[in-house]
């Protein structure tokens, strides 16, 4: 009998499991079990506890991660994987322990909060990236004097552990800092480039600057922390009208004040600066905002748009009276990792989140788009179609921690092909039953 894995194929911790089984050549047949299954009766015969993986052995049934990776392994200690004695043997196991009590606890405080599913505490993400980072600093040491965890042979301790520290690289440990761990990176390189790594998780995309928290939620704990202290805070007392007396500006001061009240707001402000000795700070415009004028005014179009009930007239209208000197038209691509695109429910939540959280909400003001999730699992794609104000790739998008990852198509509406590309994304909205560049369209959502 073959072994069975259980499992959401692009789960980080069953490709673990199937990587190890890879490098000892041990077949494996997995099966798929979603998320939305672990529930259910059949599956909690393999794992009361309703968790993936799961693998099924001549024995019987087998979870937890690490503790699958052992059973595996001690199955061929003739392969070096978990150590070559006794006391490596007991080393291995040191350094399992250690990630799973240093590394997971911080994980599990800071990636949650990243990804938007829990309320974000910038205190306890904070505490928890540095105590990261002091680990991150513990194996740069180790490192220096060893290949690896245990001497200088591959063990299951390396693998467990690169399972925990590539996301860590890929979000949260910015370029600058993982400069800092040139050991620990010689090691993460020689681990993820192995053929049996690139194959459960594709290559590591490292970020070059950390992702921030979701923008929406941390305005939301603000905006809780202020109402909180403002119901703490007691009514100001009125002082008595003999005090209030001695504390009437002069009768020179309020004609000063009335003065400045009749002068504009903008040179009101300068004057009251220059007499106090302070600069005067100015909002910083947008770069959009000091484009020339433009005919086609994008609001306009927007209410135009979801007023008219024919679709294709939209684009109609579109083409014929855009400014393409003051605006330009777009097929944006999210260039995705090999184990992105698997399932829906995981992919949604990436589109939703690189739009509604990563990109600055300002934009709309000078954009309209129809972006979403095309095709079938698990060859999910992310794209959509863009109208902005100006002609280039502007700041908002730059600066988007994905923006790497994200190929810009301009459009030329002189272009037939061009244009059928475009209008295919512009019309074809029926999501389950409408194509785009034969892809299916799975799920919408317009950035107006």
């Amino acid at each position: 009998m073959s072994l069975k894995l259980f499992g959401p194929s692009n789960n980080p911790r069953l490709c673990q499991v199937h990587l190890v089984a890879d490098l000892l050549q041990i077949p494996v047949e997995l099966v798929e079990v979603g998320y939305d299954q672990c529930e259910s009766q059949e599956h909690k015969a393999r794992n009361p506890f309703a968790k993936v993986p799961v693998i099924q052995t001549t024995d019987g049934f087998l979870y937890e991660s690490n503790a699958i990776c052992r059973y595996l392994t001690r199955s061929k200690l003739e392969s070096g994987l978990y150590g070559a004695n006794a006391f490596q043997q007991s080393l291995v196991d040191q350094w399992i322990d250690w990630t799973v009590n240093e590394l997971d606890p911080n994980f599990m405080t800071t990636f949650p909060q990243l990804w938007g599913y829990v309320p974000t505490d910038e205190d306890s993400f904070k505490s928890a990236k540095n105590i990261i980072n002091n680990k991150l600093k513990q194996l740069e040491t180790h490192f220096k004097n060893s290949t690896f965890l245990v001497g200088n042979k591959l063990t299951i301790a390396d693998i467990i552990l690169i399972v925990r520290i590539a996301p860590f690289f890929t979000l949260l440990i910015d370029e600058k800092t993982r400069k800092s761990y040139p050991s620990l990176m010689k090691w993460f390189t020689t681990v993820t480039e192995l053929p049996q790594f690139l194959k459960n998780f594709g290559r590591v995309r490292l970020c070059k600057e950390a992702f921030p928290l979701p923008k929406q939620v941390l305005q939301q704990n603000e905006q809780k922390t202020k109402d909180e202290k403002s119901k703490e805070q007691k009514p100001k007392e009125e002082k008595p009208k003999e005090q209030k007396k001695k504390d009437e500006k002069p009768k020179e001061q309020k004609k000063k004040d009335e003065k400045l009240k009749e002068q504009k707001p903008k040179e009101a402000q300068k004057q009251q600066a220059q007499e106090d000795d302070e600069p005067v700070i100015e909002k910083k415009k947008n770069p959009l905002d000091l484009l020339p004028p433009s005919p086609f005014n994008i609001d306009d179009y927007k209410r135009t748009f979801f007023a008219e009930k024919d679709i294709a007239k939209n684009i109609e209208q579109l083409f014929s009276t855009v400014d393409t000197q003051g605006l330009s038209l777009w097929i944006i691509t999210y260039n995705k990792s090999q184990n992105e695109g698997k399932q829906l429910i995981l992919t949604n939540n990436l589109m939703k989140g690189f739009i509604n959280q990563r990109l600055d909400q300002n934009f709309r003001k000078y954009s309209f788009a129809i972006h979403g999730v095309y095709g079938d699992e698990p060859n999910l794609e992310i794209r959509g179609a863009w109208v902005w104000r100006g002609t280039e790739v502007p700041q908002e998008w730059k600066d988007h921690v994905a923006y790497d990852y994200h190929v810009f198509r301009r459009i030329d509406i002189q272009n037939e092909q061009d244009k059928k590309d475009f209008t295919e994304y512009w019309v074809n909205q029926e999501e389950d039953v409408s194509k785009v560049a034969d892809l299916t369209a799975r799920s919408l959502m317009y950035f107006r």
